[in-house]
């Protein structure tokens, strides 16, 4: 029996270790991609800020929110249910998503493009949400403590809140900017009623950036019990 409880301990010990290493790795992986799409929207914005373009600024300011919301959502998640063993899936959607990101956050100048582009983000993001319940999902049976299961019921209804309203609504009115700066270029462009779109971009990611925040508050406790449980066994 001693030999049994000093196996079973050991391999607890490895796993311990080897969650601790995948979460490192996305943790990692997460502020250097962001910080690529960072300097992306740096490079944008120098002569938009230079030659004082105050029309682009909302633009700057929306893709600095969308930074941090990738930034910020993709930390609670890893922090949250992220472990071993690795999910190549998840960290792969991660580059693309970035990548489309980096390239919207490129367009702070040319809303048509802007909002094109951040209608096929946001559908990507979606697409990942939906991945990660998955996710979750095949990983509940981990979650067995009542904090944990806390956690996990938080984690399930925030997943289903993105999957069902907040993401779609993302993409819907994102596709829906473009359409108008498309097809009414005078009203939108030259008028400057492309400002309003922008704005209400604006609210929405503030919005959605402190519900990130609150989000991270709120599970603090139960991803340290999630984390203490599994060191223990207990």
């Amino acid at each position: 029996m001693s030999g049994e409880s000093e196996s079973r301990n050991r391999r607890r010990a490895v796993r311990v270790e080897l969650h601790g290493t995948v979460v490192g790795i996305e943790l990692t992986l997460i502020s250097i991609i962001q910080g690529l799409a960072l300097g992306v929207l740096a490079a944008s914005a120098v002569q938009p800020l230079v030659g004082l373009q105050w029309e682009v600024w909302p633009y700057i300011a929306a893709g600095l929110l969308t930074v941090l919301i990738f930034w910020s959502r993709s930390l609670v998640h890893t922090l949250s249910f992220i472990g071993w063993p690795l999910e190549f899936g998840h960290t792969f959607i991660y580059f693309g998503a970035t990548l489309i990101e980096a390239v919207a956050l490129s367009q702070v100048a040319d809303p048509e493009h802007w909002f094109a582009l951040n209608a096929l983000y946001a559908a990507v993001v979606w697409g990942l949400y939906g991945y990660d319940l998955r996710l979750v999902r095949q990983r509940m049976d981990d979650f067995d403590s009542p904090p944990e299961r806390a956690l996990l019921v938080d984690i399930l209804h925030d997943q289903r809140l993105n999957i069902a309203w907040m993401m779609p609504a993302a993409v819907a009115f994102q596709a829906f900017a473009w359409w108008l700066v498309h097809e009414f270029p005078q009203a939108m462009l030259a008028q400057r009623w492309h400002l309003l779109l922008i704005g209400l971009t604006l609210l929405f990611s503030i919005h959605y950036l402190h519900g990130g925040v609150r989000l991270l508050r709120r599970r603090q406790e139960w991803i340290v019990e999630r984390n203490a449980h599994a060191l223990t066994g207990e």
